[in-house]
């Protein structure tokens, strides 16, 4: 398995569009993408800020279950655009539609939007359960069914026998469950996750972005998944949406966007290894990969089996190389 950095094929199945500002954005395939009426649309959002623009005509759209992220460095748009999104900010032009309907007059609560922030914004006084059912209770949902819902969720994301520990007593991996099973509890058309593992530790970042993806996907929520961090956008999206300096530069698939990168993506990406590999077993039994040279890798995917496809991505840092393996098939 060869894991070097994509380049740019001529004749690659890509297109770019120049917009009507002249810059030019790359659309990579994404051949599993659905068609009819995106169930979120965001269309020529255009967004000041204190005389600076820092949204210039940003169009996309997120079709019913799909996971998205939206990626960029620091100070691209991210944050503002998930900002207008949920009705923190009003943009100077364009539209904001959810299930077809524009919602750029109604409040956050009104938008039918779930989130995840990065600290997980929890009350510390408040119980597993009591949390988890806050957005229930806000809107006076009945004794009865606020009850279900929040045994539901509590089953959904693991937690029995957790539900009356404070957030304090929680691993980070445990409050993260907690704050996701919140933004579900109320059924949301669209799930917000902003930066929404930067606050974990490393080491258990992977294992909780693989959780949580999986959680969203058994509740087929359209999520995106805001980010300045390449492995998790990766680990986590189908399809990737690059914000730079206001503008969407690029969108599309991990491993087409990989495969052949613009510039910018080279530049932006430029830590990043990425390759599919097949598992092979050990003779203790155990899964892993072989990289160039030699070295094994364990695979600590739970059910793996020997033949399966997995992800292989390498972000090389300025002391070390961290290695991430994933589900070739889950996307």
């Amino acid at each position: 398995m060869t894991l070097q950095p994509g380049r740019r094929l001529p004749g690659a199945d890509f297109h770019a569009r120049r917009s009507r500002a002249g810059c030019r954005t790359y659309f990579y395939p994404d051949p599993f993408l659905p068609g009819g009426m995106p169930t979120l649309e965001v269309r020529g959002l255009k967004k000041s800020i204190d005389g600076h623009e820092v949204l210039k005509d940003v169009s996309f759209g997120l079709q019913d279950g799909e996971l998205a992220a939206i990626l960029g460095p620091s100070g691209g748009g991210k944050t503002t655009l998930f900002r207008c999104i949920l009705g923190e900010l009003t943009p100077q032009a364009g539209q904001i539609l959810i299930d077809g309907q524009e919602v750029g007059q109604l409040p956050t609560e009104r938008r039918g939007i779930g989130i995840v922030y990065q600290s997980f914004a929890l009350f510390p006084h408040l119980s597993v359960a009591d949390n988890i059912g806050y957005g229930l209770r806000a809107r006076k949902a009945p004794a009865g069914i606020a009850r279900g819902r929040i045994a539901e969720m509590v089953d959904l994301v693991h937690l029995e026998g957790k539900e009356n520990r404070l957030p304090h007593e929680l691993s980070g991996g445990e409050r993260q469950r907690v704050a996701l099973a919140r933004a579900l509890c109320v059924n949301p058309k669209i799930l917000l996750l902003d930066e929404a593992f930067g606050s974990l530790d490393a080491t258990m970042r992977t294992q909780v972005v693989q959780e949580v993806r999986s959680i969203i996907r058994q509740q087929k929520v359209t999520t995106l998944f805001i980010t300045h961090d390449q492995e998790e956008a990766f680990m986590f999206a189908r399809r990737l949406i690059v914000l730079n300096d206001g503008r969407i530069v690029a969108s599309g698939s991990p491993e087409s966007m990989m495969k052949h990168p613009d510039l910018f993506i080279q530049d932006f990406m430029k830590m990043v290894l990425f390759a599919e590999a097949s598992v092979q077993m050990g003779p203790d039994g155990l899964p892993y990969i072989t990289l160039d040279g030699g070295a094994q890798i364990p695979v600590h995917i739970p059910g793996v089996r020997g033949g399966e496809k997995v992800h292989v991505m390498v972000k090389k840092g300025a002391e070390a190389e961290r290695i991430e393996v994933w589900h070739g098939d889950a996307r």
